[in-house]
C-alpha cells in the first residue's frame, strides 16, 4: 500500500531533520564528491556554537544540466546554514502539522520527490529515490480516477525556474495565510517569521529566490507547493508532481484548459510564474514510458547473457540517434545507467568506455556519472582514465567549462596520475570558487602534502586576498587553504578545532 505524504515525514525525528540536512545535505550532488559538511555538523553537536544573526552572501557553482545549458547552484556559508537547518529542527512539529493539512485528504500522493529516510544512509533526500512497494504507481491509477471517470488527456506543465522564483516571505503565507503574515511581519519572534529570515540570510538578505542544491531548499519549497497541490487537490484535479514538474489527468481539452489557467492562478498566489514553454496538451492513451526507453530496453533484454563488442557499438549507435532525433539529451544518461550494469565481454566494455568518455567530452553533463557508470563497472584502467582527464580539461579549459575541469581534477586525485597540464594562474584568473580550491587540493597532492610548497604560493596569495575581500563568495576555497591565524571569527574557531569541508579520503 502507498505511504501518505506524513508517513515519510513522522519517521523523521527533528534531531534526524537537523543531521541529515546539515552534516548530508550541504553541498549539492553535481559537485565532485571531494566534500563534505559531516565534521561541520559533529563541530557544532560538540560545541553548541552560536553562530550571529549576520548577512552571508554564497558560493556559486555551474553545472551543466541535460540539455546542454548550465543550471547555477548555491553552496551556502556553513553559520548560516546551520542556522536555518536549527531553525527548521525547532519548528519540525509546526511544519509536519502545515503538511498534514495539506496532504492527509490525498488518497495517493501527489508529491513524489520530498524529505524520506533512505535506508542504510543519514541522508534524508535523494532526487531519483523510488521504492514501488512504498511509492505505488499513481500513473497508472489515475488513468481511471474515482472522480473523472476515465481520463482522456493528460496536461504537461512546470513552474519557470522554480527556486530561483521563490520569495522567501511566501513562505509565511504558505504557512499562516498571507493576511496573517503581512500583519504579523515585523514581529520577529513568531516561528515562521524565524524561517523567512533564516532563509533570507544565506542569501545576503535577499528575499527572492532559494539556493540551489542544499536539501533545506526542496525542504522549503515544498511548505509552498504542497499548498499549491492542496488548493488543486480539493477542486478535483488528480495530478502528479515531481518538485515543479506537473502531469495532470483530465476527461477533457477543456478541463485541461482549466486545470493549466487554475494551476497558474494558484501559483500567482505566491509569485511563481508558470512555464509555457514547456506546457503540453496530449490525448490519451500514451505511452507511459517514452518510447526511446522501449528501444533500448529492447535492444538489451534481446542480448540476457552477455554483450558483444559488435553489440555494444550498435547500442551506443542506437542510443546516439536517439538522443539527436529526439532532441532530449537524457537518452544518453539512461543508455549509459542501463548498460553499465549488464555482463560484458571484455573488449565491449573496452569500447564502451571509450565511447562514453568521448561522449562525455562533447557532452559534458555526463561527466558526474562517469565514476559509477563507467570506469568502476567497466574495469577502466589508470592509463586511459587519465587521457580521457586529459582531453576534458583541454576541450573544457577552451569553453570555460569550469565543472568538466573540476571533474577531471577530482578524478586524478582518485585516480592517482598527474594532468598533463593544470595552469594555476588560468584557474586563478578565472575566479571560479570549486575550481580554485580543487587546484589547491590537486597541487598539495603533487606536493606531498607540503602547504608551503613553492607551487601553492599563488593560491595561498589568492586566497588571502579574497579572504579579506569576498570571503563569503570564496569561503569554501579560502577557509581551507588560510591558516588559522589569519582567518576571524569563527572561522578561526573552526580551524582551531580541525573542521574540514574536504573528505579525509582525498
Amino acid at each position: 500500500m502507498e505511504k501518505k505524504y506524513c508517513d515519510f515525514l513522522e519517521e523523521i525525528t527533528a534531531d534526524e531533520l537537523y543531521e541529515g540536512l546539515l552534516g548530508y545535505g550541504m553541498f549539492a550532488n553535481k559537485l565532485p564528491p571531494v566534500f563534505t559538511s559531516e565534521p561541520f555538523f559533529n563541530y557544532c553537536q560538540a560545541k553548541h556554537p552560536a553562530f550571529p544573526d549576520k548577512w552571508h552572501d554564497f558560493v556559486s557553482y555551474s553545472s551543466m544540466r541535460n540539455i546542454n545549458i548550465p543550471r547555477l547552484f548555491g553552496i551556502p556559508t556553513p553559520m548560516n546554514y546551520q542556522r536555518l537547518c536549527a531553525t527548521l529542527r525547532d519548528y519540525w512539529a509546526d511544519l509536519k502539522t502545515h503538511f498534514h493539512a495539506q496532504t492527509d485528504n490525498q488518497y495517493y500522493r501527489v508529491s513524489r520527490i520530498h524529505l524520506r529516510k533512505l535506508f542504510g544512509k543519514k541522508e534524508i533526500f535523494e532526487m531519483n529515490y523510488r521504492n514501488w512497494r512504498i511509492d505505488g504507481n499513481p500513473e497508472t491509477e489515475l488513468l481511471i480516477s474515482k472522480i473523472n471517470g476515465a481520463s482522456k488527456f493528460i496536461v504537461k506543465a512546470d513552474i519557470s525556474t522554480c527556486f530561483p522564483s521563490i520569495y522567501s516571505h511566501s513562505l509565511p503565507w504558505a504557512l499562516v495565510g498571507k493576511e496573517t503574515a503581512k500583519k504579523n511581519r515585523t514581529n520577529n519572534g513568531l516561528w515562521y517569521n524565524k524561517i523567512d529570515t533564516a532563509c533570507s540570510t544565506l542569501k545576503n538578505g535577499e528575499t527572492h529566490g532559494l539556493l540551489i542544491g542544499p536539501y533545506a531548499s526542496n525542504l522549503l519549497s515544498e511548505v509552498i507547493l504542497t499548498k499549491v497541490d492542496k488548493k488543486l487537490y480539493d477542486k478535483g484535479y488528480r495530478y502528479i508532481r515531481n518538485i515543479d514538474d506537473f502531469e495532470c489527468y483530465v476527461d477533457s481539452y477543456e478541463a485541461a484548459q482549466r486545470f493549466l489557467s487554475d494551476l497558474e492562478e494558484t501559483l500567482r498566489e505566491y509569485d511563481l510564474p508558470l512555464n509555457h514553454k514547456k506546457t503540453a496538451i496530449m490525448a490519451l492513451p500514451v505511452a507511459i514510458a517514452e518510447k526511446w526507453i522501449h528501444k533500448l530496453n529492447g535492444f538489451l533484454s534481446i542480448n540476457k547473457e552477455q554483450i558483444t563488442y559488435k553489440e555494444v557499438n550498435a547500442y551506443l549507435d542506437l542510443a546516439l540517434g536517439l538522443a539527436n532525433s529526439t532532441g532530449n539529451s537524457a537518452v544518453l544518461k539512461y543508455a549509459i545507467k542501463a548498460l553499465s550494469g549488464r555482463n560484458m565481454t571484455m573488449s565491449a566494455k573496452k569500447l564502451a568506455a571509450q565511447r562514453i568518455m568521448h561522449m562525455s567530452v562533447v557532452y559534458p553533463y555526463l561527466v558526474q556519472m562517469m565514476e559509477d557508470s563507467v570506469f568502476s563497472p567497466m574495469g577502466v584502467k589508470k592509463d586511459l582514465i587519465k587521457d580521457y582527464a586529459d582531453a576534458l580539461y583541454a576541450d573544457s579549459k577552451s569553453t570555460h567549462n569550469y565543472e568538466a575541469i573540476s571533474y577531471a581534477i577530482y578524478y586524478s586525485l582518485k585516480h592517482d596520475f598527474a594532468l598533463k597540464e593544470l595552469d594555476i594562474n588560468w584557474a586563478i584568473e578565472r575566479g571560479d570558487c570549486v575550481l580554485l580550491l580543487m587546484t589547491w587540493l590537486y597541487y598539495l597532492k603533487v606536493n606531498h602534502g607540503n602547504k608551503s610548497a613553492t607551487d601553492l604560493k599563488p593560491l595561498r596569495r589568492e586566497a588571502m586576498r579574497l579572504k579579506d575581500s569576498d570571503m563569503d563568495r570564496y569561503w569554501l576555497f579560502c577557509y581551507e587553504v588560510v591558516a588559522m591565524a589569519n582567518l576571524p571569527g569563527d572561522w578561526k574557531a573552526m580551524k582551531k578545532a580541525k573542521v574540514s569541508f574536504i573528505k579525509a579520503t582525498m
